[in-house]
């Protein structure tokens, strides 16, 4: 999991970076449309990683 969070991280990255040398502008727009998305992967196997190590709390009143 870790190696896809740091893979979708580094698409990301490298996306934005071409787009900020991209002359064209659909062009940029694909690669900073296609960082959004790489951005929101990483983001949910985050939030997956968390929801996993959280410990279960059972509360019995």
């Amino acid at each position: 999991m870790n190696r896809e969070l740091r893979e979708f991280r580094r698409l990301e990255r490298i996306c934005r970076e071409q787009a900020a040398l991209s002359d064209i502008d659909i062009e940029r727009i694909g690669l900073l449309d296609v960082a959004e998305d790489c951005r929101a992967a990483a983001a949910a196997i985050e939030a997956q990683s968390l929801v996993r190590r959280r410990p279960l709390r059972l509360a019995f009143w």
